[in-house]
């Protein structure tokens, strides 16, 4: 058959096809199963939809005055306009952060700009005195273009004490709140849960310590925290002492605080906390020694936070995937506590450009002015050491703002299947007390159904064009 007849032959075949056969084509269709014993709870009224077992109580409560004392006793002296002042620039410096960009990266950038000038500028006519100015131009050029185009990380000095206080005011308050809505979950899902132990990597101003003292002050017999600035240790320590530096019986008893990583391989803690800490390793290699580390060192839970920008996230990420894969290598068992009920790769970040993070709502502390309502988002992970529960149902996790409005409720959901849904509630299609739960939800929550995923087919007539 000649050649010239196939391409003749095939669009004659399709459209005799198209014409006679009915396609068929497969959706997935989504149904939701909602737990048996919530319902129950609601019908009996012991609890009502708002109050239903997967909410996080993120409402914004009055910062502690307690805390809002020790801060100004803390920082007594200083000159509190200047350090307001200069505490919202170094706020914005941190909100607009990246990652350390790695060494491959910046020699395949120079690489890159080289081919582009030497294509651009490159002529066979030049002499060998003219060859040397010319890689010199070149040389300088590609030096100065990587430069401008790379982002110039730098490592912020806690050793300089009015840095630490324009940490301290800047974030206090939004800090303390975000490690306080992650306790408090880890505390309302495993209340059994007594940590004796707890390591602090990075411990800065003192958030994780205050936090883990109010929620298992009766259990935990050691704090061991970690940062290498010995003036930001010291304000943490001041802090703890309500501002008085001879307030010494105050301070948790088993209170370490330490400019290095213990040196024991043996030493391990019930709960391992790194917050705010990542972005301030200088390369990749660094954050997977310090990773492996810090893991290395947890015997019940690792819990890891950054900002919820999209570095942040990123961060969390490249965390949450290397532990994982970590304890897959070893043949141990471990699996994500919160916030996703999979231990599957991120949607999010397979899929999109913006961060899987959460919001939390805080007040300001009565400082320097009235307090007021703000809002600060945040990325985290929390990996659990061993198999997870066969009774852990891997309800999802709502991952943006549930859409309310009349007479439907829109959620968009991370699925233990490790997908992103979006599902529409409505009390005809999915019964009243699942409406109410879903439409009462909010950001952050988790959503007591099991999703099921089934295939149709759904037969549909072609049409000749």
């Amino acid at each position: 058959m000649p050649q010239s007849a196939v391409p003749q032959l095939y669009t004659m075949s399709s459209c005799c096809v198209a014409f006679f056969k009915r396609s068929y084509s497969t959706k997935t269709k989504l149904t939701t199963i909602f737990n048996e014993d919530v319902r129950q709870m609601v019908s009996r009224e012991e609890i009502k939809p708002r109050k239903h077992p997967g909410r996080c109580n993120l409402n914004a409560k009055p910062f502690p005055e307690d805390l809002t004392n020790a801060v100004l006793k803390t920082i007594k002296g200083v000159q509190l306009k200047n350090v307001m002042s200069d505490s919202q620039l170094l706020l914005n410096y941190l909100h607009s952060r990246h990652s350390p960009v790695e060494q491959s990266e910046i020699m395949e950038k120079k690489q890159q700009n080289r081919v582009e000038l030497e294509k651009k500028y490159y002529s066979e006519n030049m002499d060998e005195e003219r060859q040397i100015k010319f890689e010199k131009f070149i040389n300088n050029r590609v030096e100065r273009l990587v430069a401008q185009r790379t982002y110039n990380w730098k490592p912020i000095d806690y050793s300089n004490k009015h840095v630490c206080h324009q940490y301290l005011l800047s974030r206090i308050a939004p800090e303390y709140n975000v490690i306080k809505t992650i306790f408090s979950e880890l505390q309302q899902r495993d209340p059994n849960f007594a940590p004796q132990s707890l390591f602090d990597f990075g411990s800065g101003i003192g958030t994780v310590t205050l936090n883990a003292k109010n929620i298992w002050e009766n259990s935990l017999k050691e704090y061991y925290c970690v940062d290498t600035s010995s003036t930001m240790n010291d304000l943490a320590k001041l802090l703890l002492q309500e501002g008085n530096p001879n307030n010494e019986k105050i301070l948790p008893k088993g209170l370490f605080y330490r400019q290095f990583l213990p040196a024991s391989p043996n030493l391990k803690f019930d709960l391992v906390v790194s917050a705010y800490t990542l972005f301030e390793l200088p390369d990749i290699k660094n954050r997977f020694e310090t990773l492996l580390n810090l893991w290395n060192k947890t015997k019940k839970y690792i819990v890891l936070v950054e900002m919820g920008t999209r570095a942040g996230f990123n961060l969390i990420n490249e965390a949450r995937d290397l532990l994982l894969e970590i304890s897959s290598q070893n043949n141990t068992k471990s699996h994500v506590f919160s916030p996703c009920p999979h231990e599957h790769s991120c949607p999010r970040y397979d899929t999109d450009d913006t961060p899987c993070n959460f919001e939390v709502s805080y007040y300001t502390p009565r400082i320097a002015q009235q307090s007021v309502i703000k809002r600060e988002h945040f990325s985290y992970v929390i990996i659990k050491k061993g198999e997870r529960p066969k009774t852990d149902e891997q309800w999802p996790r709502i991952v943006r703002p549930v859409l309310v409005r009349s007479k439907h409720s829109i959620c968009r959901m991370c699925t233990s299947s490790g997908k992103l849904q979006e599902i529409i509630f409505t009390a005809s299609k999915n019964g009243k007390i699942p409406y109410w739960c879903a439409r009462s939800s909010k950001w952050g929550d988790r959503l007591p159904i099991v999703i099921k995923e089934e295939e149709e087919e759904k037969k549909e007539k072609s049409e000749q064009n």
